[in-house]
C-alpha cells in the first residue's frame, strides 16, 4: 500500500501552465499551418520547411537554455523563453493577418514565417530544461518522478485545450488562437516572477559540467531518443493511416486522426498523472511499463483495421508515453548532481525533436512499402530499449524498487 501523499511545491503547477501554453502553441501551429501556407500560395516543401526550421533550433537550443539555467537560475530562463514564445506566436500571426490581406507574399512571407518559427525553436526550448532544473531543485528523490508527471502533464493538457479551443477560435479567425496562448505564456509569466528561484551553485568546485557521452546521462537519452522516433513516426504517418486503411471511404479522416490523437493525449494524462504521481510508482518501473505498454499499443496500431481497435491502441501508447516521460525525466535528474539539473534537461529537450528530424527520412519510404511498417519499426525500437534496460548494469538502479538506498552508491 502506498505512503500518504507528500505535498508537492504549487511552482510545479505554476511551471506546468507555461509549458501547456507551450504545447497548446505548439498543437495549434501544426494544425494551422497546412491549410494556412496553402492558401497563402507556399509549396509543400517550404511548408516543410516551416516546420524543421523549429524542430532543428530547438533540438539546438535546449541543451544551451539547461546549461545556462543551472548559471543564471532557473526563474530567468523560463522568463526568457516564455516570452520568446509568446513574441514567436504574435510574429507568426502578424505575418499570417498580412500576408492574407495580400501586403505580403512569396518568398518575404515565407522568409518571414521561418524567422517566427526560428524564434518559436530557439526560445521556446528553454521552458522545459530550465523546469526541469527547478522541479529537480524543489522535489526530494523519492517525489521526483511525482514532480515531473505534473510538470510533463502541463503540456499534454496543452495538447489536448489547444486543438479544442482552435477548433471555436479558428471560427473567429486564424490568428486568435495564436493570441490567445500568447498571451497566457505573459499571464503565465506574472505568476513565475511571484515565485521562490532556488540558490544557485556557485562554487566552481561543485559547478562540474557534465556531456551527452557522460554514462549517467546517454543511457536515458537513447531510450528517449527511440520513443521520439516511434512518436513522430505515429503523428506523420497516422492520418494517412486512417485514410488508408481504417476507413478508405470516408471524407472525414484528419477528424478521426484528432480524436485518436486526443485519446492517445488523455492516456498520457492518465499515465501522468494517475500512475506516476498518485500510485507514486518508482522511476525504473514508470520506464520499464511505458517501454512495454509503447510495444504492444504500436503493435495493436500495426494490425489495426476498425476505429475502435485503433482507438483503443492510441490509448494505451499514450499511457505507455504518460509513464515512460516521467520515469526518463527523473531517473536522469536523480543519476546526476544538482549542480547540473538544467543541463540534464537539457540535453533530454534536445533529443526529442530528433525523432521528427529522423523520422521523415525512415518513416514515409517505409509505409509506401506498407502501411504498418512505420509502427513496427516502432515496435522493435521499443523491444531493444526494453533488453537494453535490462542489461545496462550501470543503471541497475533505475529499475529497483530501492533505488533511493542505492543512488549514494552510485560512481561519481
Amino acid at each position: 500500500m502506498n505512503k500518504e501523499l507528500t505535498k508537492l511545491p504549487n511552482t510545479i503547477w505554476f511551471l506546468a501552465a507555461g509549458l501547456l501554453c507551450v504545447g497548446a502553441g505548439q498543437s495549434v501551429v501544426f494544425i494551422t499551418i497546412p491549410p494556412i501556407a496553402r492558401d497563402l500560395g507556399l509549396t509543400e516543401i517550404q511548408i516543410g520547411s516551416i516546420f524543421a526550421t523549429s524542430a532543428f533550433f530547438w533540438m539546438v537550443f535546449s541543451p544551451f537554455w539547461g546549461s545556462l539555467s543551472d548559471s543564471i537560475g532557473r526563474k530567468k530562463v523560463v522568463i526568457i523563453g516564455l516570452s520568446g514564445f509568446a513574441v514567436s506566436l504574435i510574429l507568426f500571426s502578424f505575418t499570417i493577418s498580412i500576408g492574407q490581406a495580400g501586403k505580403l507574399t512569396g518568398l518575404m512571407l515565407f522568409a518571414l514565417l521561418v524567422a517566427a518559427r526560428l524564434l518559436n525553436g530557439m526560445f521556446g526550448s528553454a521552458t522545459r530544461p530550465a523546469s526541469g532544473g527547478w522541479i529537480a531543485d524543489i522535489s526530494s528523490i523519492e517525489d521526483r518522478s511525482r514532480a515531473f508527471a505534473r510538470l510533463d502533464s502541463g503540456f499534454s493538457m496543452g495538447r489536448i485545450l489547444g486543438p479544442a479551443l482552435a477548433g471555436v477560435l479558428l471560427l473567429i479567425s486564424y490568428t486568435a488562437p495564436f493570441y490567445l496562448f500568447a498571451f497566457g505564456a505573459v499571464f503565465v509569466i506574472f505568476l513565475i516572477t511571484k515565485q521562490k528561484s532556488p540558490p544557485l551553485i556557485k562554487s566552481k568546485e561543485d559547478f562540474k559540467k557534465i556531456s551527452i557521452f557522460d554514462y549517467r546521462v546517454w543511457p536515458f537519452l537513447v531510450i528517449s531518443a527511440s520513443f521520439g522516433i516511434c512518436n513522430a513516426a505515429l503523428v506523420q504517418t497516422s492520418s494517412f493511416y486512417f485514410q488508408d486503411v481504417i476507413d478508405p471511404d470516408s471524407t472525414n479522416y484528419i477528424a478521426l486522426a484528432s480524436i485518436g490523437f486526443m485519446l492517445s493525449a488523455l492516456g498520457i494524462l492518465n499515465g501522468q498523472l494517475l500512475i506516476a504521481d498518485r500510485l507514486q510508482t518508482s522511476p525504473g518501473s514508470l520506464i520499464r511499463l511505458g517501454v512495454i505498454f509503447i510495444f504492444f499499443s504500436l503493435l495493436g496500431v500495426a494490425n489495426s483495421t476498425s476505429l475502435v481497435h485503433i482507438y483503443i491502441s492510441l490509448f494505451f501508447y499514450g499511457l505507455g508515453g504518460g509513464m515512460l516521460s516521467p520515469g526518463v525525466s527523473s531517473s536522469l535528474s536523480i543519476s546526476v548532481g544538482k549542480e547540473n539539473q538544467g543541463s540534464a534537461s537539457g540535453f533530454l529537450g534536445m533529443v526529442i525533436p530528433v525523432g521528427h528530424v529522423i523520422s521523415p527520412i525512415i518513416s514515409m519510404p517505409l509505409y509506401s512499402v506498407s502501411p504498418s511498417y512505420p509502427y513496427l519499426l516502432g515496435s522493435v525500437l521499443m523491444f531493444i530499449s526494453f533488453i537494453f534496460i535490462l542489461s545496462n548494469s550501470r543503471h541497475k538502479w533505475i529499475r529497483d524498487k530501492h533505488y533511493k538506498d542505492e543512488f549514494e552508491s552510485l560512481p561519481k
